[in-house]
């Protein structure tokens, strides 16, 4: 469905909407994504950036920068459970093969609106769906690139991600995925059980 068994990098800018359960109107911010194959991901939110999460490997890093803040989190101890689980719902709009896609999810619906093809995926893993119950991604019918995400969390909020400005298979360093941080940064280690 999501033609990426070739893709080895993507970046884009995108705008995200977040609606949740206690606020009436919805929170919109800007920002920009990276993605190198096969597991490295860099995720910012706003210009410049308020938050930034770092995924290389079985290691994630959020980095809230204008507190000097530094959270890391160890996948590795994470066999089973939902924290795995949603780290490799992460992955899913950029499937390494159909079967690794299947594996994952099951569809729950397809349409088009607005010109988008959009995929209605319900993860197949239990403990996955207690988090997140649906993950909607939207593709150019033509190119089948990505288009849109959004999250439908279990307590009903959602985040939206409308990604434009797309650059697939140019280089990108590795060193983007690497929290450089001096001795300024307040640093938490956590280990993620199951």
């Amino acid at each position: 469905p999501i033609s990426s068994t070739h893709l080895t990098s993507f970046e884009a800018e995108f705008r995200q909407t977040r609606h949740l359960k206690a606020l009436t109107e919805p929170l919109t911010s800007t920002g920009r994504v990276w993605f190198l194959a096969p597991d490295r991901f860099r995720w910012e939110i706003g210009n410049p950036p308020q938050s930034i999460a770092l995924r290389s490997g079985e290691t994630l890093v959020v980095l809230s920068p204008r507190l000097k803040r530094a959270e890391t989190y160890s996948l590795s101890g994470a066999t089973a459970g939902p924290a795995k689980d949603l780290m490799g719902l992460l992955d899913g709009a950029f499937p390494r093969s159909l079967e690794e896609w299947k594996r994952r999810f099951e569809v729950a619906g397809v349409s088009t609106n607005q010109g988008v093809l959009q995929l209605d995926l319900r993860p197949r893993s239990a403990a996955a769906r207690k988090l997140m119950p649906t993950l909607i991604v939207g593709l150019d019918p033509a190119s089948h690139g990505l288009r849109l995400t959004e999250m439908v969390m279990a307590d009903g909020s959602r985040i939206r991600s409308e990604f434009h400005s797309l650059k697939t298979n140019v280089p990108v360093s590795p060193d983007l995925f690497r929290a450089q941080l001096d001795g300024s940064w307040k640093t938490t280690r956590n280990e993620v059980h199951p």
